[in-house]
Order: C-alpha cells, then sequence, then structure tokens
C-alpha cells in the first residue's frame, strides 16, 4: 500500500457534473462577487477603525518624522501652549477644537487640518478617505480626486472622543500609559515544507531540499530554547541525511517519519549550537528509497522556540519561495498556500537550472479538480541553462475563473498549488528548482494596522482529543481530532495554521470533515469532501491530504460564505473527522495561533486625582505568564511608590494613572496579578511612559470623529 498520493475515482457523478458546470459556473462567479464586495467592504472598516484608533493612542512624535515636528513647532502649527508631541494626533486636534473660540486669533481650526491631512496621506495612501469633526471636513481631510459617491463600498468608523467641553475652560485629570521597550517574549518560528518527491533508483540519485530561514527572520538577540526537526519521507523505509548550516546533524533510516529535538544549547543533536540568530540558516536534507521516489511527503516541519526582546517579529508575507530542490529526475512540489486575507492578486514564477529550453514546467490549482494555468511567459539562460516562466495574475485569474473558480475560494484559508519541472529523464547535472527565483507573488487584505506599538506573538496549539484510532499497523493514526486552543483577552487573533502525518488507502475515496466552534459562531464547517448526511455539510469540496491546513480570523466557510469570526477570544475547537481510508497522526503533528497585543492604552475616563500623593511614578510588582515569580517594573519619573497590580487595579477608579497602566496591562492580556498574568515579560529598567493632561472637564459635549475610507475600483 502506497501512503503518499491519492488516485480519483469517476463515476456516474461526472455526467451530472458536466452538465451543471456551465450553470454553476456562473452562480459561483455572482455569488463570489457578492463576497469579494462583502469582504472589501469589511476589510476597508477595519483599516478606518484602526486608523482612529492609531491617531488616538500613538503619540504624535512616533508618526511624524522629527524634522516635520520641529517645523510644525517654529511655524505654530504644534501650539505648545496648548499641546505637545507626546499627545495623539486627535488629542491635539480635540483640545484644538475644544478651544478655538478661547484663541480666535491662532486658527487653530487650520492648525488641525494640517496635521491630520500630513497623517491621513500617508498612513492612508493606498486608500481613499474622507475624515469629518463635527460633521466639519475640508480638502484637508479629504484624498486628493477622491469622491465617496462613486464608490460601490464605503465604510465609515465613528470614535467619540469624551473630556473635552467646547469653548470651556478645562477641569480634571487624564492619562495614558504606552510601552517603549520589551523585556522579552517567547515566540515560535516554523518553516512548513510542501510535498517534495523525485524518482530515486539508487543512493547517488537522493533528493536535496534546502529549507532556508532568511536573514532577519528571526531577530539576531534571540536565545534559542528548543528546535524541532520532524522528517517524514514521500515513501515509508527511506535513508535520510540531515544538515544545518552545512553541519550533518543526523543520519539513518526512517520508516514512518522520525522528530528530532534539540533543547540542550550545549550538546545534543548540535541543532542549537549550529543555528545563527538574525543570520541566514539553511537546513538541508537528502532523502531517497531506491526503486522508488526520494522526498517529504508534507507533513515535514521545523520548529524553533526562541525567546527575543524585540517587539514586532510579524511579517505579512508577499512572497511565498519554493523550496530549494536538487535532483536526478523530474521535480514534483506542492505548495500549501494559506492566504491570511482577502487575496486580490497572484503572480507567479518558477526558475529551473539545468534544463532544455523545451523542458516543461507546469502549474496547477487544487479545487475540486486540477486546474491547469499555462504560462503568461516563459525565457531561457543558455549559457547556465536555467527556464524561467512566468504566470501573471490576468493570466492566472482568468484561467480560474474559466474553469468556475476565483480568488474568493483561496482567501482566508489553505489551498494547494502544485509544479512540475523538467523532462522525465536522468538528468546530469541535477535540475535545480531555484529557491530565490521561485514564488508566488500575492496581494491581499488582512484587515489589521500594525502600529509601533503591536507585538505579535505565536504560540502552539497542543491539547486535542481523538478516537477511531483504527489504522491497522500505524499506531497513532486516527480518524477523529478535535483541537482546543483559548485566545487570550486583548489579544487580536490572525491564523491558525496546522500540519500533520497522513495515511491515506489510495483505493479509497473517504469523506472529509472540518469544523471550527467559538464564543461569536456556531459550529461552522470550513470544509467538507464527501459530506452526505451531515447536517450544514455537503459534498462541494475537493478531497485534500490535510498534511497542512489553515485559516484566518476573516475566512470563508465550506460553501465560501464569508465567516469574519472563525477565530475570537476566547475557548475555540477544531475537529476534523474523516471516514474510513483516511487519517491522521495528531501527536506527532503542530499546531499554533498567532495574534497580536497592543501595547499602549489611550487616554480614559475624567479622574479626580492623576497619581497619588508624594510620587511622580511607580515600582510595580506584576507577574506574567512564562513563570510564577514576582517580576518588577517602573513606570514615571521619581519619587518611585511602591506599588502592586492588585493596588493599582484597586484604585484605577481614583487615579489617572492607575487606570492607565491596568489598562495597558488588559491589552497585553491580563491584569498583571497572579490571577490573571501578562502575556509577556517587561523589562526591569523604567519602560512604561505616562503622559496625562491635567484641566480636563469633568462634564463635556464630546466631539465625534467619521473616518470613511474606500476603494472605487
Amino acid at each position: 500500500m502506497r501512503r503518499r498520493g491519492f488516485i480519483f475515482t469517476f463515476d456516474a457523478m461526472l455526467s451530472l457534473l458536466l452538465i451543471t458546470i456551465f450553470v454553476s459556473s456562473i452562480v459561483v462567479m455572482s455569488s463570489n462577487n457578492q463576497v469579494y464586495s462583502t469582504y472589501i467592504r469589511n476589510q476597508n472598516k477595519y483599516v478606518a477603525e484602526d486608523t482612529l484608533t492609531t491617531l488616538r493612542t500613538a503619540s504624535l512624535k512616533d508618526l511624524v518624522p522629527q524634522n516635520v515636528i520641529e517645523e510644525w513647532e517654529n511655524n505654530g502649527t504644534l501650539d505648545l501652549e496648548l499641546v505637545n508631541e507626546g499627545m495623539s494626533p486627535l488629542d491635539i486636534v480635540s483640545t484644538y477644537w475644544a478651544t478655538e473660540p478661547l484663541y480666535p486669533s491662532k486658527n487653530l481650526r487650520h492648525k488641525a487640518e494640517i496635521i491630520l491631512g500630513y497623517l491621513l496621506n500617508r498612513t492612508l495612501k493606498d486608500y481613499n478617505y474622507e475624515l469629518l469633526i463635527n460633521n466639519y471636513t475640508s480638502p484637508y481631510l479629504r484624498k486628493v480626486g477622491g469622491n465617496y459617491s462613486q464608490a460601490p463600498d464605503v465604510s465609515p468608523a465613528t470614535l467619540v472622543l469624551s473630556g473635552y467641553a467646547y469653548n470651556q475652560t478645562p477641569r480634571g485629570y487624564m492619562a495614558r500609559a504606552y510601552l517603549t521597550k520589551l523585556g522579552s517574549k517567547e515566540n515560535t518560528y516554523t518553516i512548513r515544507g510542501g510535498y517534495i518527491y523525485a524518482r530515486t533508483d539508487n543512493s547517488n540519485q537522493e533528493v536535496i531540499i534546502k529549507y532556508i530561514v532568511p536573514p532577519g527572520d528571526i531577530p539576531s538577540d534571540a536565545q534559542i530554547e528548543e528546535i524541532d526537526w520532524f522528517l517524514e519521507p514521500a515513501w515509508v523505509g527511506s535513508q535520510y541525511e540531515v544538515y544545518l548550516n552545512g553541519q550533518l546533524i543526523w543520519s539513518g533510516y526512517v520508516d514512518n517519519n522520525h522528530p528530532l529535538t534539540d533543547s540542550d544549547p550545549s550538546g545534543g543533536l548540535q541543532l542549537i549550537e549550529n543555528f545563527l540568530p538574525g543570520q541566514q540558516n539553511v537546513f538541508e536534507v537528502h532523502v531517497y528509497r531506491s526503486g522508488y521516489d526520494g522526498g517529504e511527503d508534507g507533513a515535514q516541519y521545523i520548529k524553533i522556540r526562541y525567546r527575543t526582546s524585540v517587539p514586532s517579529t510579524l511579517k505579512f508575507p508577499r512572497r511565498f519561495y519554493f523550496e530549494d530542490v536538487t535532483a536526478t529526475y523530474p521535480i514534483n512540489v506542492w505548495k500549501f498556500l494559506i492566504i491570511p486575507g482577502l487575496l486580490r492578486s497572484l503572480n507567479i514564477q518558477v526558475s529551473v537550472g539545468n534544463v532544455s529550453s523545451t523542458e516543461p514546467i507546469t502549474l496547477r490549482f487544487v479545487f475540486d479538480t486540477e486546474v491547469s494555468v499555462s504560462p503568461t511567459s516563459c525565457s531561457y539562460d543558455n549559457a547556465h541553462q536555467i527556464k524561467t516562466c512566468y504566470w501573471s495574475n490576468t493570466t492566472i485569474s482568468n484561467t480560474l475563473s474559466s474553469n468556475g473558480y476565483s480568488y474568493t475560494q483561496i482567501s482566508g484559508k489553505w489551498t494547494t498549488i502544485k509544479v512540475s519541472a523538467g523532462g522525465n529523464w536522468y538528468h546530469n547535472p541535477r535540475i535545480h528548482l531555484i529557491k530565490e527565483n521561485s514564488f508566488i507573488e500575492a496581494d491581499y487584505a488582512v484587515g489589521v494596522l500594525l502600529t509601533p506599538y503591536s507585538i505579535d506573538i505565536t504560540e502552539p496549539i497542543t491539547a486535542y482529543t481523538a478516537s477511531n484510532c483504527d489504522a491497522s499497523g500505524f499506531p497513532g493514526f486516527c480518524r477523529n481530532i478535535e483541537w482546543t486552543f483559548n485566545v487570550p483577552s486583548g489579544a487580536i487573533p490572525l491564523w491558525v495554521k496546522f500540519q500533520s502525518p497522513w495515511l491515506h488507502s489510495v483505493e479509497r475515496n473517504p469523506s472529509q470533515r472540518l469544523r471550527i466552534d467559538n464564543p461569536l459562531i456556531s459550529p461552522t464547517y470550513l470544509y467538507c469532501h464527501n459530506g452526505d448526511g451531515y447536517s450544514g455539510c455537503s459534498p462541494s469540496n475537493p478531497f485534500t491530504h490535510f498534511a497542512q491546513f489553515g485559516y484566518a480570523t476573516y475566512s470563508f466557510d465550506y460553501a465560501y460564505n464569508p465567516l469574519p469570526n472563525a477565530i475570537a477570544t476566547g475557548t475555540n475547537t477544531i475537529g476534523v473527522y474523516l471516514g474510513p481510508g483516511y487519517w491522521l497522526q495528531p501527536q506527532n503533528g503542530h499546531g499554533e495561533l498567532t495574534y497580536v497585543i497592543q501595547a499602549y492604552a489611550g487616554y480614559g475616563d475624567v479622574f479626580p486625582k492623576l497619581i497619588r500623593p508624594g510620587c511622580n511614578g511607580y515600582n510595580i510588582t506584576y507577574y506574567w505568564i512564562g513563570d510564577a515569580n514576582p517580576h518588577y517594573i517602573t513606570a514615571g519619573e521619581s519619587p518611585y511608590c511602591d506599588v502592586t497590580a492588585g493596588d493599582l487595579l484597586a484604585n484605577k477608579t481614583t487615579y489617572a494613572v492607575d487606570d492607565a497602566i491596568i489598562r495597558l496591562f488588559n491589552n497585553l492580556g491580563g491584569n498583571g496579578t497572579s490571577s490573571e498574568p501578562l502575556l509577556i515579560e517587561l523589562p526591569a529598567n523604567v519602560n512604561i511612559d505616562f503622559a496625562s493632561m491635567g484641566n480636563i472637564p469633568g462634564l463635556f459635549e464630546p466631539i465625534q470623529i467619521t473616518l470613511r475610507v474606500w476603494r472605487e475600483s
């Protein structure tokens, strides 16, 4: 029984499919246009809301270059008698708006327009926009040439600024707090390999695959805590040699799969010792099975657990590179692609060395059927025998559309793209899939605005239950698996990704269902194959191998209906249910959740007192989730008063600074007490700054800010 690959069986249903495909295509395209419009509207709304949040909470000095601030101070745009660069832009604008009648000669409204116009133009350069302050707008507050009346989808966001009274002298105190440094966070970096294989008649024809960590993907200050390297061959019973940066790490025979784990920085497998944080790192496998295929089957991964003081290590990749592969026979690669948002365009390039100009390079998308896409163009470097083929967005989208598919069906969750390269004969020198020139270039909307205070965290998902573990001769392979994970309060979830060893009896076409559940949605199927007889699940999705799957917070269900809360705060459940003939091995799999926390808290309510008497700052005792020990951090300036997170919590209704720090702690995932620890560790030196505003009114008429964001095309 061959474990890798699968065979599609066609029966009488094919006739019905051919009869209905034309009508279905029309319905799908119409439905996808509606889905796209809904998604764009939601994404634009998220951008508008995040932009207002940033303008409300981040200080002006963190958003505007210092030379511009100095120019504004010199010409009076930044009136230092009323405001300063430590205030947020909307706090500055609201102060100008509230006090304009008191200082008519200062022309404060125009100064507010200049500041906001500069920031909106920089922040929303890819969008059309219009901002209104109490229904007032001007050319400074609109994108030049933008007209929201001509836009199909306009997404407004509104923010009410309390604490300001029009034409009144202020009274009272407000405060905001923000993190300027990070002590450390624990994070995970994962390399997920595709299904990569080529014919290997003997040990001299081994397939060589390089998994490369680009420079800077892991910070240079990273302390590597553990490296897990999971091997799973394309065929059972393969021979391996594995290297890290040219150093042999391990060699041997692998039957089903083999984990390599190193958590000892001065011993063990020498993975940690040979890894170079901040630099390029090359993990390399040599694998063959004589008379069969060499390679790996899509369940392989490399997981690097590390600790760093760098707050933001998150990247929204726009290029998804293929692995670097060499072989003596044609190379086949299945790229498992998880798009973390609404896909707008795709461009693909594949470059192959040591081939002739006539040897084929093919590209296919896997849906209910495989859709082949012909290259837009191919070129050949005769001097180096390199053939490069390119697929433009127009070529890809038109081909998918003509086959009844669209980008909606690969937005917010996983898809498979297959590439084959080379003629079906022995190659000497070895055929080479060149990583740096072979990639999928994707443009997509994620709906998340990263700020100078964004901290990203990727953590493992390990809790699961399993049943129907009936794969004879293959222990631990099960047909029903449910994973659970928790999204902490204050976190903005982005996506989850899973990977598992898989087993398939090729003569069977088993049912496959993936269902999710969380506090904001009812149980919903993201995937259904052969799902007849199950409520809310129809057999509309293709067969897949489930070696890798994942989805974003804004995703789509199995019928491609929008699902905006696929991940939510609280307990989330993911269930994979498989029919006879297909199994996964969860104990050797890997799941992970990626989310963002914002390390700031903007101005809150008005309080009678700013800070405790005799204090200019606090020496705070708090707890974080990494251990059970008390930790200490200072905020503000000396003289410091000793307080605990519990003290701040108890007095946050009295002191503006206490309230601001607790709200900052809430954004970091807890309140700093032992019962609700923070998600990250804070440094021991002074790193929480707070900015206060005195004489803020206790009774006030709020100022309303509305931001409209749209695209006209």
